[in-house]
């Protein structure tokens, strides 16, 4: 790789240089590569580093890989085509610009798998809907992604996304805590929002524009701007592809005609073509935003997600949802999370339940409204109206003919827009088998807690991903009292593998990488190694890892 950096190679070299590393991905999948168990997993990483360095070779990515999916389709190799698939469009995201020819290519090849069982017609489905928005809209992808990951807040397209990794620090040693956490933090210091807006504006305009875009200008135009004229142009651009998107926009030609006026707006006074065109130039996509915590208390996982929903719920959310949860709530429930699980308070009632018992003084004067009396319960709990009740109920009657809630037949309301959850958490458990258990407890604490207080369940999509780490000091085969292994203490992790090929081949195998690059001593090498590696790897993960696996959870007392 660094002979490449130094000595650019020709045409035919660079593609037969990336053939050559898809062939070593796919003979990895099929377990003849002779590389060792702690090096796997580090393809499929030097491969897309390697199409960072030169974006340009991003199609010859994109065509070779579509070749190799068509040939594992014909042939009997199916357990090849999710993970070139995944690499195929992790690809496609990143590419300054790729042929609508190619896309169409891979459109169609996705088309094909919606005929395949599970999970090929799943993620085949998946993938379609999205190249379906790319084509129409050159840059959607990449503007979404970024959107949601940094948390830029945009009325067009509202979604936010965030990564929480979780470790405990009673199963894993204290240099891969120290690793992880270093490394996420150097991840977000490096970048800022303002750089993340200009890095959407300048690879949405040449995702559409093409060789004519100049992206030269373009960057050294946004770098002068302030501040609030880079996120004005910000608006404009995803307001621009998000139009072009939906369903009812405009047509391509539309879209690109109304990019290109954007872009010589942007532009204004300064005379094209002033900076020398050297072909496509790529834009670099922004680290995620991720957060690593310790787990040292039991009810740590409910409050991150409470934080993290607080500030969205106050600029990104509609009316009624900020309106539903003032500040001061929601610090009570914070506030309340300490002692709610250690000590109730114990209310003696006097209440028999009796109607006859009731004081006199607690009898309607009217006698019109005695038999409400009668079915109104007295010193009960007052439950505060919220809007989410109104939503649900019309939602469960909307099913019914004509739409109207049953018992209601004197009213029509018109039925409220069903609630969407804007934000994901995907929440990523590094450990082994242990930390799935802890996992299940807090999890099932959360859904008792949401039974009493709506919160997070309705605007919170809530997702689990699972790295497998083991310290690299197993237990020896004899020892007496704890017979487990490594491999014992990662059962999920195993089966996860066997259900999905691209999992055991990239996410699979870090529990021996994360463990080797979390023990090397300081270098400049291990920074150019693991600040690269750690992050981007669990960004992949978590952007990639679209096929579910579902465990039921029972909890069980002896």
């Amino acid at each position: 790789v660094l002979a490449w950096l130094t000595f650019p190679l020709s045409p035919a070299e660079v593609e037969s240089d990336i053939l050559r590393r898809v062939r070593a991905l796919l003979r990895e999948l099929d377990g003849h590569h002779p590389s060792c168990q702690s090096d796997r997993g580090m393809l499929r990483w030097t491969l897309h580093k390697k199409i960072d360095q030169d974006p340009s070779n991003s199609g010859v990515l994109v065509r070779i890989l579509v070749k190799e999916l068509e040939r594992a389709e014909r042939g009997d190799s199916r357990h090849h085509i999710i993970p070139l698939l995944h690499t195929l469009m992790y690809t496609l995201i990143q590419a300054p610009c790729v042929p609508d020819e190619l896309c169409a290519r891979v459109y169609d090849f996705c088309k094909r798998l919606l005929t395949l069982p599970k999970p090929f017609c799943t993620i085949g489905l998946d993938y379609a809907s999205r190249l379906k928005m790319e084509r129409a809209a050159p840059g959607t992808l990449y503007q979404r992604m970024v959107i949601s990951e940094q948390s830029l807040c945009s009325d067009p397209y509202p979604y936010q996304d965030k990564i929480f990794i979780f470790a405990d620090p009673e199963l894993l040693p204290q240099a891969i805590c120290h690793a992880l956490l270093s490394d996420t933090e150097a991840a977000q210091v490096s970048q800022s929002r303002r750089g993340c807006m200009s890095c959407v504006v300048t690879h949405t305009l040449q995702a559409a524009l093409g060789d004519t875009c100049d992206i030269h200008g373009l960057r050294a135009r946004l770098q002068a701007l302030p501040p609030g004229d880079v996120e004005h142009w910000f608006q404009q651009v995803v307001a621009a592809v998000e139009c072009s998107g939906s369903t009812g926009g405009w047509e391509r030609g539309q879209h690109t005609a109304r990019l290109e006026r954007i872009h010589h707006a942007l532009l204004g006074s300064v005379p094209p073509g002033n900076a020398p065109q050297e072909g496509l130039q790529g834009t670099p996509l922004p680290k995620p935003n991720i957060s690593f915590h310790l787990w040292t208390e039991a009810e740590q996982l409910w409050k991150e997600l409470v934080l993290f929903l607080r500030p969205l719920s106050q600029s990104c959310e509609p009316e009624c949802l900020r309106q539903e949860l003032e500040p001061p709530e929601v610090q009570e429930m914070l506030s309340d999370c300490e002692c709610c699980e250690q000590s109730r308070c114990s209310v003696l009632s006097t209440d028999s339940g009796i109607e006859r018992d009731l004081p006199a003084a607690a009898e309607e004067p009217c006698a019109a409204d005695t038999e409400h009396s009668r079915l109104h319960r007295k010193g009960g709990i007052k439950k505060k109206p919220s809007p989410l009740d109104g939503v649900a109920f019309l939602q469960a009657g909307s099913g019914g003919a004509g739409g109207k809630p049953p018992g209601r037949t004197g009213m029509s309301p018109e039925p409220a827009a069903p609630l969407q959850r804007l934000h994901t958490a995907r929440v990523v458990l590094l450990g082994d088998d242990r930390i799935l258990g802890r996992l299940a407890q807090a999890y099932h604490s959360l859904r008792k807690r949401e039974t009493r207080r709506v919160f997070l369940t309705p605007r919170l999509n809530l997702q689990f991903y699972h790295i497998p780490v083991v310290p690299g000091h197993p237990n020896p085969s004899g020892a007496a009292g704890d017979p487990t292994g490594p491999e014992e203490l990662c059962e999920v992790a195993g089966y996860l593998g066997r259900a999905d090929p691209w999992y055991e081949s990239n996410i699979n195998t870090l529990c021996h990488v994360i463990p080797k690059l979390a023990t090397m001593p300081s270098s400049p090498s291990r920074a150019l190694v693991t600040d690269l590696f750690l992050t981007d790897v669990i960004a992949y993960y978590t952007l990639m890892g679209t096929q579910p696996v579902c465990f039921q959870v029972h909890a069980v007392k002896v």
